[in-house]
């Protein structure tokens, strides 16, 4: 089995390549889906968060969102402590809950696996993978995505891009990069010429 990493910063498009190798037929995880599903439905996740953020943190459905970013991308000193908290809370059960999922992908002799995630170079994974894709974007284009989908200001979408690796660094270190500059018709061609190299290194 092939284990792909597929990272960039916020806006750069990887959900939308992650997306297009589903498509190609690979199995791909989303760190962001499998954070929210756990905040949902993992108890003692719940009792943490409720205990490092306060019981109105939490929501029937999972958390509230717009409360949460507020306390860990806040202009606040404490904010970045929060965001620690946060991810040391989450991030160890999306690990674990990969971890099992990778294994049984394995077992079925599933030929790639890709997992999605905005955090790999950050926390050190990288090393988990045969391969990292980095998707990357123009700043502004990054920044007029993000806006317009989660109608944050411009100044609260910069302070999440702050709080990553930058994306130079991040294409410092990739095995492959992805640039999403152009159409979506570009992205796709791009994302397929990498799959049918990783394809054929891997036999």
């Amino acid at each position: 089995m092939t284990l792909v990493g597929i990272t960039g910063g916020i806006g750069s498009g990887k959900s939308t390549v992650a997306e297009l190798l589903k498509g190609r037929g690979w199995t791909v995880f989303s760190s962001d889906q499998t954070a929210k599903q756990i905040m949902a439905t993992d108890p003692d996740v719940r009792s943490e968060l409720a205990a490092a953020f306060g019981e109105q943190i939490l929501t029937p459905s999972g958390v509230n969102a717009p409360l949460l970013a507020t306390l860990v991308f806040g202009a606040d000193p404490e904010s970045g402590k929060r965001l620690a908290r946060l991810n040391g809370i989450v991030h160890p059960r999306v690990l674990d809950v990969h971890m099992h999922a990778i294994q049984e992908e394995e077992k079925r002799g599933t030929r790639f696996v890709a997992i999605e995630s905005a955090l790999i170079y950050e926390v050190d994974l990288e090393d988990g993978f045969d391969y990292v894709v980095v998707v990357d974007a123009p700043h502004e284009a990054c920044l007029e995505r993000v806006m317009q989908r989660s109608k944050l200001t411009r100044q609260d979408v910069e302070r999440r891009m702050a709080e990553q690796m930058s994306p130079e660094e991040k294409r410092g270190l990739a095995d492959f990069v992805i640039d999403n500059a152009g159409t979506l018709d570009d992205l796709k061609g791009a994302t397929q010429t990498v799959a049918m190299v990783i394809e054929a290194m891997a036999g």
